[in-house]
């Protein structure tokens, strides 16, 4: 697959990723700012399958 289908298909898929976050949380009736939470939860997120030794077996 050509490299750059690959970045934009990455970036697709970690915007509906967050986009997932920001109206779960609405739905929950999240209090503050849900921009900042659901940037937060991704980040951690996406942190924990790159770093956890556990995470990152699930994900290969």
């Amino acid at each position: 697959m050509n490299k750059t289908k690959e970045w934009i298909y990455g970036i697709i898929s970690e915007i509906s990723f967050f986009a997932f976050l920001y109206y779960v949380q609405s739905l929950l009736k999240v209090g503050g700012n849900l921009w900042v939470s659901s940037l937060i939860l991704w980040a951690l997120i996406n942190l924990s399958l790159m770093f956890c030794p556990v995470m990152g077996k699930c994900q290969k």
